[in-house]
């Protein structure tokens, strides 16, 4: 070894034990944060995250000193000082281990583990409710550096309670990208109000430990089987969805923070689009950035001069003080220092080391860095007049120890002494931007012989269930039920995986469970009575969406195992044929956008993606697919039978009964069975029936019949008796709200529910049932909601823009697909077309709507083209406001336009001034940012109450027309309100006038109204502009009087 490096390794190790190692607590082997108390807390406990970070740099130099041969053998001592900590860091979080029980079924910041314990006895340093607790981002990353040192060769987790603590962490963390929480900076909201967020920061840091900890031995290479942590490829790929769509904002209040760094790069590298993380970083960059380090997010005012330091909080106006005065911390540069590293760009990393030591401190003969630096109290109008051009100090928060470390492991690198593998033994920031080349086993199992003949005869190559023994085929739901076992300790009180869905990729592999191997049936294909699951045409839709899934989101070497059952009833559906092809050409892999290849399932379980699950409490004689059994069908009149519908609400329930056994036909047998429903009888027995049979085994046969005649009204119908509350329907809940979309179900504006964060699922039905007039109306929302939650996944750019999602308006448009007289009743006309023509039409409605938005809005009201009216001849403007105020686009683009108007005005109303929809502009401008989604959510809320919808869709042409005026007037100013109804009304009026001597009936206002709704957008652009023009020249001139 050259001598120069064992003097840079002693030189650093003097240096880090004097700076860091010299705090560890001997008993406990955590760090004090820092030695000093203020009003801000108490910074002689030990936080979570802020140990970890501690320690990368003596992690660093124990990899530095085993790759230099361990000189002067300090790579255990420094090894084992990691450990330390960690094993500290455990003890503490064990010892609230019914905190992490209670959390994972409830989701409440109150059941958290705590951010930080006290130093010296590693207990609770605060109480639940004194503090923010819920950072999730602090157990992510424990949990990331736990797998990367186990990776490495590190013991770290001796038992097997130990072992089951750390999987029901992965639980605690596993729902991160629906869980509000108070992030990096334990604030939530960044007004420090208490209200907790979705943050980018803690989901990407989750995201990455999820992926890390999957299929990791936590006692090492040789370890047990049992040792083996279980993650679920589906939360990866959940939080990886919800940070695609979140960045490069971190949260809805904070539109760009600096903790995000901490997920694009080092140390998580969550963020696998490219293009996404230069633009995250260049947004940080380019908003955040300056002389001593980056600001935390814009309107920061913590530790600045203006902070009122008797309170934590801050007041929405008084946000603007600190506008540009925001602290910089020299903490971010360490975080692009060492991302430049990676990169391999030496010259940016040059830069920000040279940038890093420009800012470093002296004291005690140490150089380094302090938490922060500020813009002392007389600079601060100058700061403010000139952003950038005043000297800043540094807090007395020295040194800012997460930073310093983080510092020292970019100069190890940058010097050599490690490598960015050894930092990253799993290899995250090696696979970040790979894409993953997926090959997809496909494994098509029939019900029985005569299925698997109408297969083979189709050309698909298939086994029965009996072909493939002694393998054996699981559903969803069984494995669901398997998991909750796993990772169960009564010495601790800990349960298992809680009762939540598995999809695709959970249910995507191979599993030898208690030493018996199974395949997983796919989750689309659930053990229940739904019948959308007998649709060939849905399924078949399902089956390329699946795929798409897996070929997005697997990230494991082995192949995925889809496997799917086709059990008798589908195949004797009209419409089998069709699915049979498209199976055969997925098999003779003629669908190129799919790499399928056919396999038994013994060699798809060979070559797929295993799983061991030892459980000891499990029955798993019980575990096998339970397929649906169908006896001799209830005996129903062929011919219709004429029947006093009416009548049948009159009789008692023993007639009803009865009437059931006197060869209905179907109407009648469905009213009878309704009836019955109602009236919660279902389980009352048929009359002199032997044996004896219930009325709910007769709605089973007869519901079975509705299918196989494709009578789906009918079917719909009895499928109200059978909806069950279920995890799938949660699920798609669940990806339409965490993607930061407000779901609205209801069939009247007065009787409107709004869902805003994922529900429980028997909160979810007990809500259906809540808000729909009829059994009909109930079973439509619940299939459009799934529909929705599948689109916001597989074409996320049908939701661009869209910020409330309303189920009824939805139906409306899509019953207009199949019956144009808007007077016919939309739950009838929706119950009579197939599952998968109703899921089409949603998807036509869904892309035209997208289309014609991008179209009209970029073209006709921002008037780029002239020539962007005769592209939509023929087009009945009435009906399109009337469709275009149903699904309202709130586009990034239009947003920061209006941003750009608020300071014209001081008021904006949208609706009635009864109803509370003005907005107060200078309050905007004081208390948000251009690109953050509260002022999105704001103008939502100002809007979503306006009816009807093509009105709607008229105030929001007003909005346009008061945004292109002051686009051209700049220096224009309203010194009264701009009410948007007026504007509107007052346009009408205009292009009434003109119209008046052809058309006095024209005249009244309502009518005005009526009429100016059907002329084209340029048209009611010119007018509403006109009306925008007049009232500022009326104001001017009443003010110049």
């Amino acid at each position: 070894m050259a001598s120069d490096t064992q003097d840079k390794l002693d030189s650093l190790y003097q240096h880090i034990q004097a700076v860091i190692l010299s705090r560890q607590h001997p008993v406990t082997g955590l760090f004090p944060a820092s030695t000093s108390i203020n009003n801000h807390g108490n910074y002689t406990d030990a936080w979570v995250r802020d140990n970890v970070y501690s320690i990368q740099a003596v992690w660093a130099l124990h990899l530095a000193y085993k790759r230099a041969s361990n000189p002067q053998k300090r790579a255990n001592e420094l090894e084992f000082t990691c450990i330390k900590m960690m094993r500290g860091l455990l003890f503490a979080m064990m010892r609230q281990s019914h905190k992490v029980e209670a959390f994972k079924h409830s989701l409440d910041p109150k059941d958290a583990l705590h951010a930080k314990y006290d130093t010296k006895t590693g207990l609770e340093a605060v109480a639940d409710d004194a503090w923010g607790h819920l950072q999730i981002d602090a157990t992510s990353f424990y949990l990331l550096m736990l797998a990367q040192m186990t990776k490495a060769g590190s013991k770290l987790i001796f038992s097997r309670d130990e072992f089951n603590f750390i999987q029901n962490l992965i639980y605690y963390i596993s729902r991160t990208y629906r869980t509000p929480d108070y992030g990096i900076w334990e604030r939530g909201n960044k007004v420090n109000n208490g209200k907790a967020e979705i943050n980018a920061s803690s989901v990407g840091m989750a995201k990455a430990a999820m992926e890390g900890m999957d299929g990791l031995n936590l006692f090492g290479e040789d370890g047990p089987e049992w040792a083996v942590v279980h993650s679920f490829a589906d939360a990866v790929a959940r939080a990886g969805s919800v940070l695609q769509s979140l960045l490069p904002k971190e949260s809805r209040s904070k539109e760009v923070d600096s903790a995000v760094l901490s997920i694009i790069g080092f140390p998580a590298f969550a963020v696998n689009d490219e293009k996404l993380t230069r633009r995250t970083r260049k947004e940080i960059i380019s908003k955040l950035g300056g002389e001593y380090g980056c600001k935390r997010f814009l309107l920061d005012g913590h530790q600045s001069e203006l902070e009122d330091q008797s309170r934590i909080y801050y007041e929405y106006d008084e946000l603007i003080n600190f506008e540009h005065i925001e602290s910089e911390w020299p903490l971010f540069f360490t975080y692009l220092y060492i991302d430049r590293l990676f990169a391999r760009d030496w010259e940016s990393a040059n830069y920000y080391r040279h940038k890093l030591e420009s800012l470093m401190v002296e004291k005690d003969g140490q150089m380094l860095l302090p938490e922060l630096y500020y813009v002392p109290q007389e600079n601060i109008l100058a700061e403010k007049e000139n952003p950038g051009s005043q000297k800043r100090v540094p807090n007395d928060n020295l040194p800012l120890v997460w930073a310093q470390s983080l510092y020292l492991v970019g100069k190890m690198l940058d010097e050599e002494l490690i490598k960015t593998d050894d930092l990253d033994p799993l290899g995250l920031h090696r696979i970040q931007h790979r894409p993953n080349k997926v090959t997809t086993s496909m494994v098509i199992l029939a019900q029985n012989d005569k299925v698997k003949q109408k297969l083979l005869d189709a050309g698909c190559l298939c086994q029965t269930l009996e072909d493939i023994a002694p393998l054996k085929a699981i559903s969803a739901g069984q494995l669901v039920e398997t998991y909750r076992h796993l990772g169960a300790s009564e010495t601790l009180g800990l349960t298992g995986r809680p009762n939540r869905a598995l999809n695709s990729l959970a249910t995507s592999q191979a599993f030898s469970i208690n030493d018996e191997s199974f395949l997983c049936l796919s989750w689309i294909q659930n053990e229940d009575k739904d019948y959308r699951k007998i649709d060939p045409a849905l399924f078949q839709a399902h089956i390329r969406n699946e795929l798409k899934t897996i070929a997005d989101h697997w990230y494991y070497q082995a192949n995925a195992v889809f496997s799917i059952l086709i059990d008798e009833a589908m195949s004797d559906m009209k419409g089998s044929d069709e699915l049979f092809e498209f199976i055969r050409l997925l098999q003779k892999r003629e669908h190129e956008e799919f790499l399928v290849i056919p396999q038994s399932a013994k060699n798809a379980f060979k070559s797929g993606n295993r799983r061991a699950i030892i459980i000891n409490t499990l029955d798993h004689n019980q575990l096998e697919v339970n397929l649906p059994v169908h006896d001799a069908p209830w005996p129903l009149s062929a011919e219709p039978k004429a029947y006093d519908a009416a009548a049948i609400k009159n009789l008692d329930t023993d007639n009803l009964l009865a009437r059931l056994n006197e060869q209905p036909d179907l109407n009648e047998a469905i009213d009878c069975l309704m009836e019955l429903g109602t009236r919660r009888a279902l389980m009352n027995t048929i009359p002199n029936s032997m044996p004896a049979i219930t009325a709910y085994k007769v709605l089973n046969s007869v519901y079975y019949q509705a299918l196989l005649l494709e009578n789906w009204h009918c079917a719909r119908q009895l499928y109200s008796l059978i909806l069950k509350p279920s995890t799938d329907l949660a699920t798609y809940i669940a990806d339409i709200t965490v993607r930061q979309r407000l779901l609205v179900i209801g069939e009247t504006p007065e009787t409107e529910v709004d869902i805003s964060t994922p529900l429980d699922q028997d909160v979810i039905l007990e809500m259906l049932r809540s808000v729909s007039s009829s059994p009909i109306g109930l079973v439509i929302c619940h299939e459009l909601i799934a529909i929705v939650g599948t689109f916001i996944k597989v074409h996320p750019e049908f939701f661009s823009g869209v910020r409330t999602i309303r189920i009824h308006n939805l139906a409306l448009l899509c019953a207009r697909q199949f019956n144009p007289d808007e007077n016919a009743p939309v739950f009838d006309t929706l119950s009579k077309v197939s599952p998968s023509e109703l899921y089409e039409a949603l998807k036509q409605v869904l892309q035209q709507k997208h289309d014609e938005f991008a179209h009209v809005a970029n073209n006709m009201r921002y008037h780029h083209s002239t020539d962007a009216q005769s592209k939509m001849k023929d087009v009945d403007w009435f009906d399109w406001r009337a469709e275009q105020g149903m699904i309202t686009k709130l586009p990034e683009s239009m947003l920061l336009q209006l941003w750009e108007s608020l300071s014209h005005a001081n008021t904006i109303v949208f609706g009635d001034v009864q109803s509370n929809t003005a907005l107060d502009c200078k309050r905007a401008l004081s208390s948000m940012t251009p690109g953050e989604d509260t002022f999105a959510l704001l103008i939502e809320l100002l809007t979503s109450d306006i009816h009807p919808s093509w009105y709607k869709s008229l105030i929001f042409e007003g909005l346009y027309a008061f945004i292109q005026f002051c686009q051209q007037h700049k220096t224009c100013k309203f010194d009264q309100e701009i009410n948007l109804p007026v504007l509107v009304s007052q346009a009408a009026l205009d292009h009434a006038k003109q119209h008046q001597v052809e058309h006095p009936e024209d005249s009244r206002a309502e009518a005005a109204l009526d009429e100016f709704a059907q002329i084209t957008p340029n048209k009611v652009n010119q007018y509403l502009r006109w009306a925008v023009s007049k009232l500022h020249s009326h104001q001017h001139q009443h003010s110049s009087s």
